[in-house]
């Protein structure tokens, strides 16, 4: 890891749930980051009101290098310098929020001059897509009671299965090679439509097309919930400028 470097460590959430805690690497032995403001690093859960961008030892960020520490790659980027000046500078800040201001907003910032968070997006996306499917599987089963039940069984809860590998593969393809934002996006998008179709398959050529069908609700929901999004995060962004 450098000097300017854009990192994250993995947290369980109430030992179970896991996380990333985002910050940027000084080059020194030291990072800023969002802190809980108790020495401990700022999380979904706990007082927001405490939380505070500091400016801390990285041992303090890997529990004493108990956590693996991973670097964010970006084919284009703020230079170094403005970066690490960028960091420091909010250094003291807080107005910390889950969804529009957490950790990895912050250091996304630092390091592209936007406000972005890869994992609250692929929850919006994911959850809108779950959601927008459900619906449709049960507009289907209605239909199936007027019609070929044996063709639309293959719509069922199961095909949220392709939702499960679509973000597994987005939350941890940076494991696997993927450290490329848009590659991971490509790359879970492939899983998912596959996944479906395999699943939709059991039920034959027709589960295949209505698997297709639900997959591509989901994804258009998914797109229209990360508009929807922005636009909120952009306004909320224009209150606090």
């Amino acid at each position: 890891m450098a000097r300017g470097d854009h990192f994250f460590v993995w947290r369980r959430q109430f030992g179970v749930a896991r996380f990333q805690h985002h910050g940027i690497d000084l080059g020194d032995g030291s990072a800023v980051h969002f802190t809980d403001g108790r020495g401990g690093v700022a999380g979904p859960s706990g007082d927001a009101a405490t939380f505070e961008v500091k400016r801390t030892e990285l041992d303090e960020v890997t529990r004493n290098q108990r956590d693996s520490m991973h670097v964010v790659e970006y084919r284009d980027r703020l230079p170094i310098d403005e970066t690490v000046e960028r960091a420091i500078s909010k250094i003291g800040s807080r107005n910390y929020n889950l969804l529009f201001h957490n950790c990895e907003h912050f250091a996304a910032w630092c390091v592209l001059d936007r406000w972005e968070s890869r994992q609250v997006s692929v929850a919006f996306d994911r959850a809108s897509s779950v959601g927008a499917k459900a619906l449709a599987t049960t507009s289907m089963h209605v239909a199936a009671r007027l019609s070929a039940k044996s063709v639309l069984r293959g719509a069922t809860p199961w095909l949220l299965v392709a939702d499960a590998a679509q973000w597994a593969t987005e939350a941890g393809g940076h494991h696997v090679g993927l450290r490329d934002p848009k590659r991971r996006r490509n790359a879970s998008r492939a899983v998912g439509v596959t996944t479906a179709m395999s699943v939709g398959a059991l039920a034959g050529p027709l589960g295949i097309a209505v698997a297709g069908g639900l997959w591509c609700v989901g994804e258009v929901a998914g797109e229209l919930s990360q508009v929807a999004y922005e636009k909120a995060q952009h306004r909320r962004l224009s209150i606090h400028d």
